[in-house]
């Protein structure tokens, strides 16, 4: 009886085994290989040191010279093994292409903030064409548990090579040459140690590789969208792999900007054949306030090969938002009318009402007969503000022309003429504007005036005049003092004889 029972449990443990194994071979994924989850990412909020923008805000790699400064921060949220990570870089395998073939594999540090910040210089060819170019950043990682692959895949701008017409993305394999190189300053050490192996089944099978997917061609490359437009978009994605299908695919659109609206943001695809594309569509709205600069857009595909195991990806297209200028001429004042040959004063306001900012801002006076001093340059003017300005304006004759030559001896020199008072400035993209503005004067004959100078009398010293005037009133004084006197005593007289008959 005892005899029978370890039997019969050895059988059930005999099915349990190779049941188990059956299941794995079925489904082709090794205890090593099983999907794992997208645990490492570009951290696209913070600006880092050597970056003058976020990865939301559309970082670009800095280039001085023939060399290229690439920033990349990656964030894990997951703990690695010894707090390190290994990336790589692989390239398109094309003559176009601005870089010389080396590895930039390294060993990343975590920083004290939780950042794997990646760093390296890029050799570029002297004779690089201008465009936009892939760069495949591959991340190898070691868990407690399992060995972390993930790819990303950003975009570059050359802009100082040759010009050259826009050429599409190739869709060859990544062959990446493995090199050791020694590791910049900061957290960055030298690869000292082998890259981490490769996942295996463990059943002595042929390792398969990645099927790659990449976004081939894109409708706005190149374009500048004008803030509170709506417009078409579509983005072509390449399942690269010549041999591989792509299973289970789903692509995710992220975007921080608010003022750019989407009509979808994700997208479902059974299975995509190998070497074969898909096309992503929709309108893109663009708010009036959009902020002018590039926009960031984030594009997120999940998707397993024809064994079941998945990968995940992301590609990162950046489209130029421009806002559109708005500016008035105002305030515009000139005299009604001015004399030959005097200069007078124009004045006037540029007043940037939009909220894009105004470039070389120039004003200029044009008219038969005014001859203004210099043309007014203004330079920059910012969004919201307003800049005042003045101009000297010399007055001539109708019958000169624009040098000041006499072109008509008999023509009409005055009377009603017509100025125009032209504005022009540029946009960001270095586009002019014109604005004009008429003024209305009048030229008139100057005026000759005769100065009469009065020719005053001379000054005589008549101070003896004062003295006859002075004797002569004592005299008459004098006279009237003795008639009075003399009538006084004729009085008394009469009246004294009057007196002396009546006794």
């Amino acid at each position: 009886m005892r005899k029978n029972s370890i039997l019969f449990c050895l059988a059930l443990l005999w099915i349990f085994f190779f049941s188990d194994t059956a299941k794995a071979e079925n489904t082709g994924i090794s205890e090593e290989s099983k999907p794992y989850e997208n645990i490492i990412s570009i951290e696209t909020n913070r600006k880092y040191k050597g970056m003058k923008n976020s990865f939301s805000k559309g970082y670009e790699p800095s280039i001085q010279k023939n060399t290229m400064f690439l920033v990349v921060p990656f964030v894990s949220k997951t703990k690695m093994e010894s707090d390190r990570i290994i990336v790589g870089i692989s390239f398109e395998r094309e003559e176009s292409s601005p870089f010389y073939y080396k590895n930039y594999q390294k060993k990343v540090k975590r920083s004290e903030d939780g950042v794997y910040l990646y760093q390296c210089q890029i050799k570029l060819k002297e004779d690089r064409m201008n465009g936009q170019y892939p760069l495949h950043l591959a991340v190898q990682a070691q868990t407690e548990k399992n060995i972390i692959r993930q790819d990303f895949t950003i975009y570059v701008e050359i802009t100082d090579g040759k010009a050259s017409p826009a050429e599409e993305i190739g869709n060859q394999e990544n062959n990446p040459e493995i090199y050791k190189e020694d590791g910049m300053a900061g957290q960055l050490e030298p690869a000292e140690e082998s890259p981490l192996p490769e996942p295996s089944s463990g059943t002595g099978e042929e390792i398969s590789h990645q099927p790659r997917v990449m976004i081939l061609a894109n409708s706005l490359q190149g374009t500048v969208l004008s803030a509170g437009s709506a417009v078409p978009w579509s983005v072509s994605v390449k399942n690269c792999s010549s041999s591989q299908s792509l299973e289970n695919m789903k692509i995710t659109l992220l975007s921080e900007n608010k003022d750019i609206l989407l009509e979808k943001n994700s997208w479902y695809f059974g299975r995509i054949g190998a070497g074969n594309a898909v096309e992503l569509s929709q309108n893109l709205t663009v708010g009036k306030k959009a902020a002018a600069e590039p926009a960031s857009f984030q594009f997120q595909f999940e998707y397993e090969d024809t064994k079941g195991t998945a990968y995940t990806s992301t590609e990162t297209v950046h489209i130029s938002v421009s806002q559109i200028p708005q500016a008035e001429l105002a305030n515009v004042t000139f005299p009604e009318s001015i004399y030959e040959s005097d200069t007078d004063v124009l004045t006037f306001q540029i007043q940037n009402t939009g909220l894009a900012a105004l470039y070389n801002v120039r004003v200029r006076l044009e008219g038969k007969g005014l001859f203004p001093e210099k043309d007014l340059f203004l330079g920059t003017v910012e969004a919201g503000t307003y800049a005042d300005g003045e101009i000297n304006v010399f007055a001539g004759t109708l019958n000169m022309d624009n040098e000041g030559n006499i072109i008509e001896e008999d023509g009409k020199k005055y009377g009603e003429t017509t100025g125009k008072v032209i504005f022009s400035y540029e946009n960001e993209q270095g586009e002019t504007t014109e604005q004009s503005q008429e003024v209305y004067t009048s030229i008139k004959k100057p005026q000759i005036v005769e100065l009469k100078v009065e020719k005053e009398p001379p000054k005589t010293n008549q101070w003896w005049i004062t003295i006859l005037v002075f004797v002569f009133s004592i005299l008459i004084l004098t006279i009237c003092w003795l008639y009075l006197r003399m009538s006084h005593y004729r009085k008394r007289a009469d009246k004294a004889e009057r007196a002396s008959g009546s006794s």
